[in-house]
């Protein structure tokens, strides 16, 4: 349905008319209806209930970003502009987050979108303006509100999709080494350029069975008794292993753990880079090895 549409059928109910449906339209919808249930039971019901067709198989929903300076608050009818002129048949994404953090609709929540290769069919694709920095490198630039603002919108996306499993874009780019792990040095582009898997488990929302540099997510205890789900880092030292043994130099095994000859690798490299020679992956050195083997696009 169009923006439009939703907008007329928000105000019918009471709703905010913002042209996108999600829980609180839903359970508005039920009240206008009086069905008797729960109200969780009857936003969840509703809300799935408001998608239809190709939309149905939503297993992904994938974090994007568009690729554009920190200072650029474009809109969805730009970016359309844009993807038309590229021969597409309408905006790429089924959602746009803006600047402020407020959400505006791409194709749409029934609309097959166009923007993970070989994963559009069963992807819903939301894309935060921003990602690049003023010499077009990528650089994770979104804003509080935008972060707030998508982690909002995506507790409403996992109702209306109770399939989906949130990643980001690079997250879906292949495994050319077959080691388990997508590697910065694996992704098809940086985009969204931040480690979403992460940053939606410790934020309580479901995530896809992908592992990246981050490590394994893990639930850590709390003070007030609960726990909170972080990222190890072991695989994180794997994969600075792995491109700091792309230099040449030799060190035994690459298992996660900086032992002494990765230590003495370390303090080489260092040296011949005019580095502090500290033998650990400090950030001027993990700086240095991934501007070395790492020239990905952001978009």
């Amino acid at each position: 349905m169009s923006l439009e549409l939703w907008k007329r059928i928000q105000l019918a109910v009471g709703a905010v008319a913002d042209g996108i449906p999600g829980p609180a339209t839903a359970r508005k919808i039920a009240a206008a209806l009086k069905v008797q249930e729960p109200l969780e039971q009857q936003a969840n019901r509703f809300a799935a209930g408001l998608v239809t067709g190709a939309a149905k198989n939503i297993r992904r929903i994938a974090i994007h970003c568009t690729a554009t300076r920190e200072g650029q608050d474009i809109d969805a009818a730009t970016i359309k502009r844009w993807h038309v002129g590229q021969g597409w048949s309408d905006i790429g994404y089924n959602e746009l987050l803006r600047r402020n953090g407020k959400v505006e609709l791409g194709r749409g929540l029934d609309a097959v979108g166009a923007h993970v290769a070989g994963f559009n069919s069963i992807a819903f694709g939301i894309s935060l303006v921003g990602g690049i920095d003023r010499s077009g490198k990528p650089e994770n630039n979104a804003t509080p509100e935008q972060m707030a603002g998508l982690e909002a919108r995506l507790g409403a996306l996992v109702g209306l999709y109770p399939e989906a499993k949130i990643c980001g874009h690079r997250d879906l780019s292949p495994d050319r080494d077959g080691d388990g792990v997508i590697e910065p040095g694996e992704w098809m582009k940086a985009c969204p350029c931040f480690d979403v898997i992460p940053w939606a488990a410790s934020k309580g929302l479901p995530v896809a069975d992908i592992k990246g540099s981050w490590g394994e997510i893990i639930a850590v205890p709390v003070d007030d008794g609960g726990t909170v789900k972080v990222a190890g880092p072991d695989a994180r030292l794997v994969y600075l292993q792995k491109l700091l043994a792309r230099t040449g130099l030799q060190f035994g095994p690459i298992d996660g753990i900086v032992g002494d000859r990765t230590a003495s690798a370390l303090r080489l490299y260092q040296e011949f880079n005019g580095l502090p020679l500290s033998g650990t992956f400090d950030d001027a050195t993990v700086k240095l090895l991934r501007g070395t083997f790492e020239a990905k696009a952001a978009a």
